[in-house]
């Protein structure tokens, strides 16, 4: 699958090592911008209500001739759920997110609701802090032995199974919201987490 990432507004902080990756497509939002040219990312393409962007970079945006979306102030979606929509064939890309920290509190909530409310959310990883988030219904993870990860379920999880972990779990349901599958530490250098049916996310 190809890769994407976006990179938000606010704050970022991930160590991740981006150059591990090739991205096919790299979307700018707004002043997000800038954590690409700090890191020699350039972006294939710069959108958002540009109200946050510095004038320095729009600047370089434009003398650089990428491609760059204007929407209005006053619109119905975010910059972020325009970034996601503007991803042509999702459900085919492995999606990656950085940037989004510090902000004002509905502002991480509402990045969060968004990935969820997608079909292809199972294809997202947000880089957040020194923490990795994805949402899955079937995932293997390597991790240090010791290393602490938390399990959040989105909707009610049947047959829930959780192996490698000092707390492991054999084919249980799990209602949305549990604080049952929270504060989890690997056993082993992999963990493997499953349903037979919902949508959960893990954060390590």
């Amino acid at each position: 699958m190809n890769n994407v990432l976006i990179s938000l507004s606010g704050n970022c902080s991930t160590g991740y090592n981006l150059k591990d990756l090739e991205f096919d497509e790299i979307i700018g939002v707004d002043n997000g911008t800038a954590h690409l040219f700090d890191r020699s990312l350039t972006p294939s393409k710069v959108l958002g209500d540009l109200d946050s962007i510095k004038p320095v970079l729009l600047k370089k945006v434009e003398n650089m001739n990428i491609d760059l979306i204007q929407y209005q102030t006053n619109k119905d979606k975010t910059d972020f759920e325009l970034s996601l929509e503007s991803i042509k064939k999702p459900k085919e890309k492995n999606i990656f997110i950085i940037g989004g920290e510090e902000g004002e509190i509905d502002h991480l909530f509402s990045i969060f609701s968004l990935i969820i409310n997608y079909e292809f959310a199972t294809n997202v990883t947000w880089l957040y802090k020194d923490k990795t988030i994805v949402f899955k219904n079937n995932v293997s993870i390597f991790l240090n032995e010791g290393t602490k990860f938390s399990i959040i379920p989105i909707t009610n999880l049947k047959s829930f199974t959780i192996s490698g972990a000092k707390w492991s779990l054999d084919k249980e349901n799990i209602e949305a919201g549990s604080s049952k599958t929270l504060r989890n530490e690997s056993a082993n250098s992999q963990i493997m987490i499953s349903c037979s049916e919902g949508l959960f996310s893990v954060i390590y």
